[in-house]
């Protein structure tokens, strides 16, 4: 896979642990955020029939962390409020009609939090660049909506900060080709009724894999199409 890092919650929406005292917070990792070492692999080599293949681990596990701390920091907020979830995003069904007028608490800082987290998923984390993007786009219109995406975004990446990219080049020119994975939300985003665009774009080989460049954006113009009012004969 393109990440390899500790197992995440599948399944559901979120997936809480209870603990003896009943609490529905997931238990913290077994290392506090703070003591978590970077984990960086170089030049890593292996054998295969045809030939060595050279693989490196792009690292940012660092950078994650600072989000999280940075998130935790201005919003007051403790550790533990952070739950184990599968997702980097909210179902924007779970937002009330006052979540999406409000002023949010976070509106003056949000830019300060969202703006580091969308180095992080420009460079190495795919993976959250749509929960990113969407966030980024609201920092002058801040609302209690914005505050319930960006506490679900931060609670993925806590826990998924040791998620790093790894790479793999074991085959000659000739054998790779430019490989592009596209995609499209539709209308995903409530707020507008607009769909987002996704691509990632890789060198791949038979021992080959490396991810070039990704993208995520909403259309630069759009229309609204209604069907025709006149009846048929």
């Amino acid at each position: 896979g393109l990440y390899n890092a500790k197992p995440a919650a599948a399944g559901g929406d979120s997936l809480p642990k209870s603990n003896s005292s009943g609490n529905d917070n997931a238990s913290k990792p077994e290392s506090s955020l703070r003591e978590r070492p970077l984990r960086r692999e170089d030049g890593v080599g292996i054998k295969s029939k045809s030939g060595q293949i050279n693989g490196w681990t792009y690292s940012m596990c660092g950078h994650s962390k600072q989000v999280v701390e940075k998130y935790l920091q201005l919003s007051g907020k403790d550790e533990s409020t952070l739950r184990m979830v599968a997702t980097p995003c909210i179902d924007d069904h779970m937002l009330s009609e006052d979540d999406l007028q409000e002023k949010g608490e976070l509106h003056v800082n949000a830019a300060r939090i969202v703006l580091k987290a969308l180095y992080v998923a420009r460079v190495n984390r795919p993976d959250i660049y749509w929960a990113v993007n969407t966030l980024a786009r609201e920092v002058t219109k801040w609302t209690k909506a914005c505050d319930r995406r960006l506490h679900r975004m931060v609670s993925y990446l806590y826990w998924t900060t040791d998620y790093h990219q790894k790479c793999w080049v074991g085959d000659p020119p000739q054998n790779c080709v430019l490989a592009l994975f596209v995609d499209a939300s539709f209308a995903g985003y409530l707020g507008d009724s607009i769909s987002s665009t996704g691509a990632m774009m890789c060198l791949v080989g038979p021992n080959t894999f490396v991810p070039i460049q990704w993208l995520c954006k909403k259309p630069v113009s759009y229309t609204h199409l209604t069907l025709p009012t006149t009846p048929y004969v």
